[in-house]
């Protein structure tokens, strides 16, 4: 008779290490703790060893509730409920990971298992709006060798290879027989991580496209309990409005604003809007600000990007597209309409489009705004990128968020998404990461410093080039050679 497989203690300690392991590669601010992602998945592959498919489920659960909660702690300072919610929802796909990891093969495992990943994060990025958040590998967004690879096959094929290297380590590690088996495996994430790196290497001593215009950002860092109080609107008004002046001084061609950083309705309010005109007439320079705005026909909100001329007029206007579910609109409103009370009751925006300004020549530069979470999804960045814009820019107040990992975690991304459309990309903040990233993933200027990046009153103005970009990445022989 055959004996029934019992849980033990040690199965969920080692689910809770490989929990906490991922989750502190995405949650580590002070260091870079992404390579722990490479052997993060290897003890809850050896919890996972021999047990039947509900086991491996419920296991798998675990560990992806202790990875989420981890991850997305931040989300407690908006609501405790909420991110609890939020961590057993995303658990589910850990535990349908865990019902897919059938004991196999050692040479089917090596492609099963990161295929099932894979696979598996694409879908929890796309269902029920999609929450494509602490996908694996945005964990090594600082490795710029490594990440050029995204520009082929995305967020999707780096982490693949990731998942791959935890199923090699494991076989070894659990002493499978299949010798062949394990050296096979060995050698082929071997030559695949030497060819991204070789290939990362060349991407990295190449021109790429870069429109030549000089653009500045703006960081408020205005708290989240002033925002909307107009106890404060003057003085947030007066910060926004000094250090506007003070970018202006770099003659840029551009000046962005953050998410909302404009404290009301900025074409309702006459008094409010006199205040911004007068501040573009005075500078004048292309101001690009973030506020919301009602349809008065419709009767409907949006979230929108405005960009005014040097002259004070209002040329385009663009509604943010995907909005978050319960923080902007209820989602399945006819079941959940009793929480219409406590949350905003946005629209959502139906077009891209694209804002242009001349860069230094005359010519003219075309862009794309992104708006809050929008760059964490890759096909609406592709989207914007099609649309035919020239560099893309973000806009975002996380200053629900606190003091936390929540602004670098979304940094990672922002730079997958510069590296997948090869193009600029701009991070302007209220009190996260504002930054400049280059088409290579690399974070070329940013308000602030390394030794304080989030809660920071300033602003930084890039060149973002005259046609090319200098290579990232290159070796001066004659240099080695005479010295």
């Amino acid at each position: 008779m055959k004996q029934p497989v019992l849980l033990s203690k040690k199965d969920f300690a080692y689910c809770a290490i490989s929990g906490l392991l991922l989750g502190v590669s995405f949650s580590s601010t002070r260091i870079d703790c992404g390579m722990l992602a490479w052997i993060a998945l290897v003890p809850l592959f050896i919890a996972l060893d021999n047990k039947p498919a509900l086991m491996r489920g419920w296991l798998s659960m675990f560990c992806g509730f202790i990875f989420f909660l981890v991850t997305l702690y931040w989300l407690a300072h908006v609501s405790v409920t909420g991110l609890i919610i939020l961590c057993l929802y995303l658990s589910l796909y850990f535990f349908v990971f865990g019902l897919l990891k059938a004991p196999r093969s050692c040479l089917l495992n090596l492609v099963w298992v990161p295929s099932a990943w894979i696979l598996l994060e694409f879908l929890r990025s796309s269902l029920l709006t999609g929450f494509g958040w602490g996908l694996l590998g945005y964990t090594q967004f600082k490795n710029l060798l490594l990440i050029q690879s995204a520009a082929l096959v995305g967020v999707w094929g780096v982490g693949f290879v990731i998942v791959l290297v935890n199923v090699v380590i494991h076989h070894w590690a659990a002493g499978r027989k299949n010798s062949l088996g394990k050296i096979a495996g060995a050698f082929g994430a071997c030559v695949l991580l030497l060819a991204m790196h070789v290939y990362g290497y060349v991407c990295l001593r190449r021109d790429y496209f870069a429109p030549d215009i000089n653009v500045s950002v703006i960081q408020g860092n205005i708290p989240q309990e002033q925002k909307w109080d107009p106890a404060y609107r003057k003085l947030i008004l007066a910060t926004f409005r000094a250090l506007t002046q003070k970018a202006a001084q770099d003659n840029p061609g551009l000046i962005l604003w953050p998410e909302t950083s404009v404290p009301g309705y900025v074409l309702d309010e006459p008094l409010l809007l006199k205040s911004v005109l007068s501040l573009v007439r005075d500078i004048n320079t292309f101001l690009l600000i973030g506020s919301p705005r009602e349809d008065l026909i419709k009767k409907r909100y949006y979230n929108s990007a405005f960009l005014f001329d040097p002259r004070g007029e209002i040329i385009c206007v663009h509604d943010k597209i995907h909005l978050v579910p319960f923080g902007e609109y209820i989602p399945f409103k006819n079941l959940l309409g009793f929480l219409e009370t406590r949350v905003a009751d946005f629209s959502a925006g139906k077009r891209i489009k694209l804002f242009t300004v001349p860069d230094r020549t005359g010519r003219p530069v075309r862009f794309a705004v992104l708006i809050c979470f929008e760059d964490i999804f890759p096909h609406l960045v592709r989207r914007f990128k099609n649309a035919g814009a020239d560099f893309l820019v973000i806009i975002s107040n996380e200053a629900w968020f606190k003091k936390s990992a929540e602004p670098q975690q979304h940094l990672a991304m922002s730079v997958f998404r510069a590296v997948e459309n090869r193009c600029w990309f701009i991070r302007c903040a209220n009190t996260g990461i504002s930054c400049f990233i280059d088409p290579c993933g690399r974070v070329v200027e940013q308000v602030g410093s390394k030794n304080k990046a989030i809660f920071v009153t300033g602003f930084k103005t890039q060149l973002l080039g005259a046609g090319l970009i200098r290579p990232v990445l290159q070796f001066d022989l004659a240099g080695l050679i005479n010295n």
